[in-house]
């Protein structure tokens, strides 16, 4: 039987050490170590075994299943493992880790984040340093190295690999078992070892909002042999611009 406190259920089988503090309606499974200092808003469901250690901090509403691990320290090989005492894993809202996912502790900056409505599948890891974008789904397998950043809307395929310090702009997709040496320009689709832009993500975004003009002027773009800035009021196409000033080795050969 679990004990209620507060609002929260916590199972007595879980162990809470150190400066450890929650709202309310959250539940805390069997086995779940919660250790450092740790703070949850309200209404997550913590299942069994999962782990959260060192400096963590969670929003409200977020489903984290059994045995993620959430705030280890950075993987630094032979330099040595590092813990910045004043960075932590932020995970914003409504967001979604699944089995034995692995989110480590920053080094570099200040957070490692996962934003709102995020979705890890299983076995996917973020390492050290790395920001997740709202809406973006990690595949099962998924293997992001340290100080990645990952746009918002972006859908990644099972087993890709992306090299640390890349960029993958918003609404890209990235075809399954990819490997990422290159930043990823929005809107793009890409897919190959190394990866390859194949064409405009236009089924990811057709939906969203966007005038119908802006996606032909994009899906123009990207039927283009060699990807460079244009002048252009498109604002997908603006973004796209932005990035290549901030990315200018972002991979801009089509296929």
């Amino acid at each position: 039987m679990a004990n209620s406190d507060n609002g929260n259920t916590i199972h007595p089988t879980a162990i809470l050490e150190g400066n450890v503090s929650m709202g309310s309606g959250n539940y805390i499974g069997p086995n779940v170590v919660m250790r450092g200092t740790i703070e949850l808003g309200d209404n997550n469901y913590i299942d069994a075994g999962v782990v959260l250690e060192n400096n963590v901090m969670v929003g409200s509403d977020n489903y984290f299943y059994p045995y993620a691990v959430i705030g280890a320290l950075g993987e630094m090989g032979l330099k040595g493992d590092f813990f910045n005492e004043e960075g932590n894993v932020r995970i914003g809202n409504h967001v979604t880790i699944r089995e034995y996912v692995c989110i480590h502790s920053p080094v570099y900056r200040q957070e490692t984040i996962i934003d709102d409505y995020a979705y890890l599948m299983n076995k996917s890891y973020v390492a050290h340093d790395c920001h997740i974008g709202k809406y973006t789904v990690l595949s099962s397998g998924v293997l992001l190295a340290g100080r990645c950043i990952v746009g918002e809307h972006v859908n990644i395929g099972l087993g890709t690999t992306v090299h640390q310090r890349k960029c993958i702009g918003d609404y890209a997709m990235v075809g399954m078992q990819s490997v990422i040496t290159r930043d990823i320009l929005p809107f793009a689709t890409v897919a190959g070892n190394p990866a390859r832009i194949l064409r405009f993500n236009k089924k990811g975004v057709e939906h969203k909002g966007f005038d119908s003009e802006w996606l032909e002027e994009v899906d123009k773009f990207y039927q283009s042999p060699i990807h460079t800035t244009i002048s252009s009021d498109n604002p997908m196409l603006k973004e796209i611009n932005l990035f290549l000033l901030k990315y200018p080795e972002s991979l801009v050969l089509y296929k």
